[in-house]
């Protein structure tokens, strides 16, 4: 049996078993992630790299980007964030869900093959500036999660269900204003990985094609996301920008980052 195979079982069964594990830790407030989760995740974690890379890296000095490996790096991105985040500090429904999307997520170079051609030659700057974009949206997966946990908890606690609701998902959050915080953390972050991915694109573009930009769809909606990200975080800071109206205007940028890189990466390797 090919090893990549079993790596990925490995690596997906542990990221299911420790994210179900978590997930079913919401009976009480105060529950916490049993503390063998972090080595079983760090297994799972170097598995996934090793998959990972080898589909990525296919050949020296070769890239190889489609839908389904970008997926997959995604998830693993998410996960080691993740998993030293928790080494500090309490990131108990994010860390679940997030581990159970990459137990799915890293099936996605199977699930999806591609035709495309890898890219040979590539420059250093140029596989940072991939590295960078891949960052950019692990962030922005993290922030969706944590959006989605946060738009919930906000619900039940308008309706004043979540007052009587001792047991759950909803009853293992912090509160609103921590998941605010924390939500607003992962944006920012989302937006520094996001400026250097559009900085070594630059780069790359330059050297490439001896021009700062190459005006394609991928490189205007990627800074229009980055934009609307930017105007997020000043109305945050400045105006104090909370609730409907951020969420909103989060809302906007996460899909034009994702229309940016890909949707258009899923018509070309799956639709076509």
């Amino acid at each position: 049996m090919d090893l990549n195979i079993i790596l990925y079982g490995v690596a997906s069964i542990f990221y299911l078993l420790v994210g179900g594990k978590i997930v079913s830790t919401f009976k009480k407030r105060g529950d916490q992630a049993p503390m063998w989760s972090l080595p079983v995740i760090a297994a799972a974690v170097v598995a996934h790299f090793w998959v990972l890379q080898s589909n990525i890296f296919c050949a020296p000095e070769t890239i190889l980007v489609t839908f389904g490996n970008s997926v997959s790096a995604m998830c693993f991105f998410s996960t080691l964030i993740l998993f030293f985040g928790a080494l500090y500090s309490r990131v108990h429904a994010l860390y679940g869900i997030i581990l159970i999307v990459a137990g799915f997520g890293i099936w996605s170079p199977l699930l999806f093959p591609s035709e495309a051609q890898p890219i040979v030659g590539s420059t250093f700057g140029f596989r940072l500036h991939i590295a960078f974009g891949l960052l950019a949206y692990s962030f922005m997966l993290m922030s969706v999660v944590q959006a989605v946990l946060m738009g919930i908890l906000d619900s039940r606690l308008k309706s004043h269900a979540a007052l009587d609701e001792p047991e759950g998902i909803v009853a293992s959050m912090p509160n609103l204003m921590t998941m605010e915080k924390i939500l607003f953390r992962v944006i920012l972050a989302c937006w520094v990985v996001l400026s250097l991915t559009i900085l070594t694109g630059m780069v790359s573009t330059a050297h490439y094609f001896d021009a700062i930009l190459a005006f394609d769809h991928k490189t205007v909606l990627t800074i229009l996301s980055w934009t609307v990200f930017g105007i997020l975080l000043l109305g945050r800071k400045l105006l104090g920008w909370r609730s409907k109206k951020a969420l909103t205007i989060f809302w906007i940028a996460v899909a034009l980052q994702v229309i940016a890189f890909f949707a258009y990466r899923f018509v070309l390797d799956v639709l076509q």
